[in-house]
């Protein structure tokens, strides 16, 4: 019988660990837990690092009330896949949604079950984008029976959706991508009070939708995680479908720029940003309605709002008197940061 050396058994083990260190052998527990609504979840505890966020332009938002819920990597079949970000109905009006999360504890990487709620609680401090800086939740609120979506972090293209309204969220710093909490290079963002009493307070599971979605991601090869850079197969889409057939999924990463809004920020500056009064309320405009200008740059994931500071240098720019020549069912006049939504179906 052949017996290996200590320098051959090292040479080996270098060898599988090049050939993808997210596959090496690791160790991982599971453990089977009912939630308070009696659904049955996994945790997932593994001493393999998660991989860095792909940087991912969002789908259009389907229909009005869809809520985002990002994109993660789930561990399963000794690897890691990405479970595609997608739109989904939440469980009840007035729910928001915290993602779930990858944290160190205990020589391990433990994944955080994320869950629907009245406020948003702690996440890691990762920056998932669209509205998920790391703390809080910036993309949009409930009013009137209704969610509200703020177009400068959401991909807004149907005309149903008229409840709109714009707040600018811009960090002239490099896109963090970690995905977990703690640990080396993790983030180092720890739950705040509101966060911690939100932790305490009742948690809906996350919906069926959502779940399948995690169990066809883990079941999809092309989701796989590869230590090259490529991949995955799909980003992200715009509702949950079979083998993600989805017409408006993402299935190539966005350039450099297209998550220059959703870049990180400090806990205290997203919580500053979450509860600031300065919304603008808009009603989508015919030109935007069809396609215009500021609904193109909003879905490659360029702030809307620039639009408007375009056009308002246009009009500095012309003639004396030229203003003052135009009708006046073209003045802008600012809406309030909270109303009712007008019943329009188009």
């Amino acid at each position: 019988m052949k017996h290996l050396t200590p320098l051959a058994l090292a040479a080996g083990l270098l060898a599988l660990t090049l050939a993808g260190c997210v596959v090496a052998p690791a160790t991982t527990s599971t453990t089977v837990t009912k939630t308070e609504s009696g659904i049955t979840t996994t945790t997932v505890t593994t001493t393999v690092a998660p991989p860095p966020l792909p940087v991912y332009e969002q789908p259009a938002v389907p229909g009005p009330r869809y809520l985002w819920t990002p994109g993660y990597w789930a561990w399963g079949d000794a690897a890691y896949y990405w479970v595609p970000g997608v739109w989904v109905l939440p469980p009840r009006v007035g729910l928001l949604w915290t993602p779930g999360w990858w944290g160190w504890s205990g020589g391990s990487y433990r994944w955080h079950l994320g869950y629907w709620g009245p406020p948003i609680g702690f996440y890691g401090g990762i920056n998932y984008g669209f509205g998920y800086f790391g703390t809080g939740y910036v993309g949009g609120y409930w009013h009137g029976g209704e969610f509200h979506y703020n177009r400068s972090v959401n991909n807004i293209r149907d005309k149903r959706i008229t409840n709109v309204y714009v707040q600018n969220i811009t960090r002239n710093t490099t896109i963090n991508r970690v995905s977990y909490n703690g640990g080396s290079g993790g983030t180092t963002v720890q739950p705040t009070t509101t966060e911690r009493a939100a932790l305490q307070q009742p948690h809906v599971a996350p919906t069926t939708e959502q779940m399948r979605q995690h169990a066809m991601a883990v079941g999809e090869h092309g989701q796989r995680y590869r230590p090259s850079g490529d991949g995955p197969a799909v980003y992200g889409s715009s509702r949950v479908s079979e083998r993600f057939n989805d017409p408006g999924a993402v299935r190539a990463p966005a350039p450099d720029h297209a998550q220059t809004p959703l870049l990180p920020m400090t806990g205290q500056e997203a919580a500053a940003a979450h509860a600031a009064p300065g919304r603008v309320e808009e009603r989508a405009a015919p030109e935007e309605r069809r396609g215009g200008p500021a609904e193109r740059e909003s879905a490659q994931g360029v702030p809307a709002g620039r639009e408007q500071i375009r056009r308002e240098q246009a009009q500095r720019r012309q003639p004396p008197g030229t203003q003052r020549a135009r009708p006046a069912r073209q003045a802008q006049h600012p809406r309030p940061a909270h109303r009712e939504r007008e019943h329009e179906e188009r």
